[in-house]
């Protein structure tokens, strides 16, 4: 079947006996600040949206759809996996307001509205209880030109910037493009989680080291940083005199039994102060293409140091869909979040029966699944055709990037190989759940096949 073709029914009820869960997970209570399902209000919201609609993106220029067509070949890919963006259709608060503003045709230069700000500051406040000052708050055209800007002012060529890993592959990329080398501080495993390992986080520290880059929810990982924790690496921060910046861009994904803490949350306020914290609604409302994020500080110095390097183009029709993000879709993205809460479960319930050369703990939050796939490795020689594959290729070939091809050519499912996401992400995958559990379900099921075939 090719991509974007929608689902052979027949064919997918046949391949698998668990369709029957769907209905039985998505009516979790959620545990990050936002109404629960058992007052009704997520259960609501998931039968208000159709999350389950197979919504092909494939045409559309996608970088999770089309650009791996591109590169593995037409028909190659029936379940995109990979980039860090949903599958679901906006939220109509969303298309209306685009809908709304097209009918203006005329695009001449934007007056930020003041709505937008307050929206910004309202939603934090409401959800998880934090005073933004719109004052000490700066909009930006991405995290990542914000960060960018902060390392700058922060960081001269050649510091270190510290990191927990494995750690989001788009930070390497942003260091690699500023020429600062990334000081790696590997996790511990316990009991299948990840945990920080603090004195190697502190030894990590030299006079070199200026900027943490802290992620939370952890990326790739799923980490739900504990306050406890949040603390105790701001202190170590604090101390030796590394300034804290703290991408928030997952908060709004949590799973059940856990809650996000905004690090500005934080009681000690001098380790409040040693930090920036950068976010944006392109995670939780499928809004990456419009470009548009923000940061505050509560530490006006910090803020006039990074607003020296950060230049800002906004565009319009960015600026109307975060504002009707943050005023009318709430009700969606609680929908979203119990969805995915609960395809978390279906997925660790097929992975735990089907797959068990696959290694994986449901994790505290996000929409993305770290695996472990050293078996997988090793049942497809993928040490050697990596050594072979760079040889014939002229380029660093990873036993992952094998494995990345492997479910490409065999299971028509594309995941992201772990080596892009530094100490730490040697034999894992990342796999993206952001979809219908329908493709959840056909995609495992089309792995699980793949390897008992090999």
């Amino acid at each position: 079947m090719a991509a974007g073709t929608g689902i052979d029914r027949r064919r997918f009820l046949q391949r698998s006996s668990l369709t029957a869960l769907w209905g039985a997970f998505g009516t979790r209570a959620l545990a990050n600040g936002t109404p629960t399902a058992a007052s009704g209000t997520a259960i609501s919201a998931q039968a208000r949206f159709d999350f389950d609609e197979v919504f092909s993106r494939v045409g559309t220029d996608s970088v999770k759809f089309d650009r791996q067509l591109r590169l593995f070949g037409q028909d190659s890919v029936e379940v995109g996996m990979g980039i860090a963006d949903m599958d679901f259709r906006a939220a109509p608060a969303i298309t209306k307001a685009l809908r709304e503003r097209l009918q203006h045709e005329n695009w001449g230069y934007l007056d930020m509205p003041r709505a937008f700000t307050d929206g910004i500051v309202s939603w934090n406040k409401r959800r998880y209880g934090v005073d933004i000052n719109p004052d000490q708050m700066v909009i930006s055209a991405g995290v990542h030109p914000a960060l960018l800007s902060a390392m700058q002012a922060f960081s001269p060529r050649g510091g270190k910037i510290l990191m927990l890993t494995p750690a989001y592959n788009g930070f390497y990329s942003d260091l690699r493009y500023l020429q600062l080398p990334a000081e790696e501080s590997p996790m511990r495993l316990v009991d299948g989680r990840y945990a920080i390992d603090f004195a190697d986080f502190e030894r990590r520290i030299s006079l070199d080291t200026h900027c943490f880059i802290l992620c939370n929810p952890h990326n790739p990982t799923g980490n739900v940083w504990s306050p406890e924790d949040l603390l105790r690496l701001g202190e170590i921060c604090l101390r030796r005199r590394v300034v804290v910046l703290a991408d928030e861009i997952h908060c709004d994904f949590v799973n059940q039994g856990h809650k996000y803490t905004p690090f500005a949350s934080l009681p000690n306020k001098a380790v409040v102060d040693n930090s920036i914290t950068f976010k944006a609604a392109s995670k939780s409302f499928g809004l990456a293409a419009h470009k548009i994020a923000w940061f505050y500080s509560t530490n006006d110095d910090y803020l006039r140091r990074v607003k020296a390097h950060h230049w800002v183009d906004l565009n319009t029709l960015g600026v109307v869909a975060n504002q009707a993000a943050y005023q009318g879709g709430e009700a969606w993205l609680d929908g979203v979040v119990a969805y995915i809460d609960g395809t978390h479960d279906l997925a660790a319930r097929l992975i735990k029966n089907n797959l068990p050369m696959i290694k994986w703990v449901k994790p505290e939050g996000t929409y993305l699944a770290w695996l472990d796939v050293t078996k997988v490795v090793e049942r497809i020689g993928a040490r050697a055709q990596a050594e072979a594959a760079s040889t014939n290729e002229r380029r660093p070939v990873t036993p992952e990037m094998m494995v990345e091809r492997f479910f490409v050519k065999n299971a028509r499912v594309h995941l992201n190989h772990g080596a892009s996401y530094g100490l730490g992400g040697a034999n894992h995958m990342r796999m993206n759940l952001a979809t219908s559990r329908k493709l959840v379900e056909r995609a495992l099921t089309s792995m699980a096949t793949a390897l008992n075939n090999t």
